[in-house]
């Protein structure tokens, strides 16, 4: 096991600095999938091009820890805006839930929002993995979530996107001399109270790109009393 671990680390340490993000489409048949490869899954529905959104509400489907999910959601929402004329971030959209007296989990509810706000589609976030593991010289930090974009009047799957980001730090030492070095690094990575952010953009980023920007096509949209 101890074995194991040391060549996952030193394959992990040498090969972090030398990759490259891949983008599939799912479904696509390609060569076997690797822990090492940094690789984004997406798929972008028939129905999109047809009837692009203008908006988009953004909700969470796991439960997760508040604190990390506050911080992805934040990523996401600002993300989207780079690519949609409209965006009711999850804040917005728990206070219309609470206004309307609706629940996002229940497929007629939405409905009811989509009419109210005049928002025909719904990204929900799924976090598949939230890692932290420390072994004293190595340590390393990962997320892996999926977006899923549907169109809220038919739950018809517009675009999806599939990614796990990691970093790490640490290594194994060379000698007795450079132990104190990568235990010094493997500790400051690990406690790095900004790294899980930069982690999650990392990730939405690169998911991001592979959804169009609506906004080029030049639609609108207007705010209701509800979302304010």
């Amino acid at each position: 096991m101890a074995g194991r671990l040391l060549l996952y680390i030193t394959l992990v340490t040498a090969m972090s600095g030398c990759q490259q993000t891949t983008y599939r489409e799912m479904g696509a048949v390609g060569k076997a999938d690797s822990q090492l490869e940094r690789r984004v899954d997406y798929r972008l529905g028939s129905g999109f091009y047809a009837n692009a959104p203008d908006c988009a509400a953004l909700r969470t489907r796991t439960r997760v820890p508040r604190a990390f999910r506050d911080i992805v959601e934040q990523s996401v929402e600002r993300h989207l805006a780079t690519r949609l004329m409209r965006v009711i971030g999850p804040v917005r959209l728990r206070r219309a839930e609470s206004r309307l007296g609706i629940d996002m989990g229940v497929v007629s509810d939405r409905r009811v929002f989509a009419r109210q706000a005049r928002c025909p589609a719904l990204v929900e976030i799924a976090l598949h993995e939230i890692s932290d593991d420390y072994f004293v010289l190595w340590a390393q930090r990962g997320i892996a979530m999926t977006l899923t974009m549907t169109r809220i009047a038919d739950g018809k799957i517009l675009w999806s996107a599939r990614h796990r980001a990691s970093r790490s730090d640490g290594g194994i030492p060379l000698s007795l001399l450079s132990l104190p070095f990568s235990a010094a690094r493997a500790a400051r990575f690990k406690n790095d109270p900004e790294l899980f952010a930069s982690i999650a953009d990392d990730a939405v980023r690169r998911m991001m790109k592979t959804l169009p920007d609506t906004r080029e096509h030049g639609f609108t949209g207007r705010s209701l009393g509800v979302l304010r």
